[in-house]
């Protein structure tokens, strides 16, 4: 009886734990970057206050700092990055989060998060859980209707409650309905950057009217406030003023990434979630957001592709080019009779003179300084083809298709097939060219036969590996470096050791399609479906 009491109780811990993706990693090597949504919970701990968010996990703003750390989502071992409630537990120094159909809690506060689901705690599934609150010994629970009390170290299920047995529960914040201590501190206070408090909602800049959706009184004088559409304001109760901030990026998924020294330019496929295109600090996570709906001369689209100078940033959507002017602060649109090519862009690529630009369609070049279509001749060859990449590498452009891979010469204008270039040593033909990239004079390409490269001093093609090594699943991005290729794959991530085929498939859930790859010496980022996704890929050697 005794061994089967043990059985059963370690089955039970067993299938609560919920870590990190893989023992391997710490908690921050993988960190998923996604837009909020709403804001549903606040609640502050020893270092942080965490903000629990509709879309975008638990977001952590540093309280000495005054600025955002690394979030936590599902990248850490969260169940969602919906969070419905949060709350520490100053007795345990435990982390609570509710999502839709769980409860979870961790001791680090970073990963190895304990997780239960709902209706094992007598919940049904229509429940969420609104708000968490803590005594000296219990986690409390509000749900719709009930009350759940909870065991504050193991989460073991004490009782279910119409109301709470105990008096002295310190609850962090859930929705906002009118508290009378909140109430009046959205009365008296006013707010930075041209945002205007209005009993219960929020006016931003261009007038619109953004309910508040959750606020927080904190210890040590700080406030907090929650609104509809994600912004999070922070205050103390001696200035008596709310400064609007932006937890990382607004991109709820990205499918362009643009690196120009500086910064990470961002767009997404879901413009109207993601609000627009973005850019992020890479060192300090701090980011700006260009909208649709606020900025003159900017045409709502997905954005495919990005690309950007010190002078100017150029965006490939759907039938259309957004176009920034970045010394001057002013955008346009280019549309097809100006020389955008039709279909969706996925590629772009700029020389001093012209700007290339690839799509489901067809190919385009347009001149930079009058932003008009200057057509080279070769145009037709590639009518209703889809081009998928555009490099520029040694005064040629290698441009990858679904016909195969291309260079054109513009010193001795011509286009060549990739296989015409030199010598070429295996009989699979070289057709749906979705990525290319140049390493130290070797050029790789991937297609349908694999992953080939040609070597520029030899002159020579060589099929390095068949896309069996990677499980024949479509690839849309890639980056190389000495040892590594990194490819982008329809879900996640896959490492291939150059000189040994060794492959890394990473299919975490969290990652979902490998849409853009940046390679920046040990840390590897990764435009993806689900988001932004930062990786240290050098813990796993």
């Amino acid at each position: 009886m005794g061994r089967l009491f043990i059985f059963i109780y370690l089955l039970i811990v067993l299938t609560q734990v919920c870590g990190q993706p893989d023992s391997r990693f710490r908690p921050f090597d993988w960190v998923l970057y996604r837009g909020a949504g709403s804001i549903t919970s606040i609640t502050e701990g020893y270092t942080f206050a965490y903000i629990g968010t509709e879309s975008g996990g638990l977001k952590r703003f540093n309280l000495f700092g005054n600025n955002f750390d690394d979030p936590i989502t599902t990248a850490q071992g969260l169940k969602d990055n919906h969070i419905t409630a949060t709350h520490f537990d100053m007795q345990t120094g435990l982390i609570w989060v509710a999502s839709p159909d769980h409860i979870q809690y961790s001791f680090s506060r970073e990963g190895d998060w304990y997780a239960n689901d709902l209706q094992t705690i007598g919940l049904s599934r229509y429940d969420r859980i609104k708000r968490i609150g803590s005594s000296s010994n219990f986690i409390w629970l509000q749900a719709r209707s009930s009350f759940i009390k909870l065991d504050h170290s193991s989460g073991t299920l004490i009782g279910i409650y119409p109301s709470p047995d105990e008096i002295s529960i310190q609850w962090s914040s859930g929705p906002y309905t009118g508290q009378s201590d909140l109430n009046e501190i959205f009365m008296n206070y006013s707010v930075m950057d041209g945002w205007i408090l209005n009993g219960d909602d929020l006016i931003d800049r261009l007038g619109r009217r953004i309910p508040i959706t959750t606020g927080f009184i904190g210890r040590h004088g700080n406030v907090f406030a929650g609104a509809e559409d994600g912004t999070v304001f922070y205050g103390t109760t001696t200035m008596e003023t709310f400064s609007p901030l932006i937890p990382d990026i607004s991109n709820t998924d990205v499918t362009a990434i643009y690196d120009d020294g500086n910064t990470l330019w961002l767009g997404s496929q879901d413009f109207v979630s993601s609000k627009g295109i973005s850019w992020m600090d890479p060192h300090s996570i701090e980011s700006q957001v260009y909208s649709f709906e606020e900025t003159i001369n900017m045409t709502p689209s997905p954005i495919f592709s990005l690309y950007a100078t010190d002078s100017e940033l150029w965006a490939g959507g759907d039938n259309i080019l957004l176009v920034f002017d970045r010394k001057e602060d002013f955008w346009r649109t280019l549309g097809e009779e100006r020389g955008a090519p039709p279909g969706k862009i996925w590629d772009l690529y700029g020389d001093p003179v012209h700007v290339w630009a690839g799509s489901s369609m067809g190919l385009r070049r347009i001149e930079r300084s009058t932003r008009r279509e200057d057509p080279i001749g070769i145009e037709y060859l590639f009518n209703q083809v889809p081009v998928y990449d555009i490099e520029g590498i040694e005064d040629k452009i290698w441009i990858g298709s679904r016909s195969g891979i291309f260079i054109y010469s513009e010193d001795n204008p011509q286009l060549r097939q990739g296989h015409d270039m030199g010598r070429k040593d295996f009989p699979e033909q070289m057709h749906r060219i979705t990525a290319i990239q140049e390493f130290e004079r070797v050029i790789y390409v991937v297609g349908d036969m694999g992953i080939a490269k040609f070597d520029l001093e030899e002159k020579v093609w060589d099929l390095i590996f068949t896309s069996g090594v990677y499980h024949d699943k479509t690839v849309y991005s890639l980056a190389v470096n000495k040892r590594y290729l990194f490819l982008g794959t329809e879900d996640g991530l896959v490492r291939v050791n150059k000189k040994t085929g060794f492959v890394k498939d990473y299919s975490f859930s969290f990652l979902g399609q490998g849409n853009e790859i940046v390679l920046e010496g040990n840390t590897l980022w990764l435009g993806t479906s689900n988001g932004l996704v930062k990786f240290k890929w050098k813990r796993d050697l």
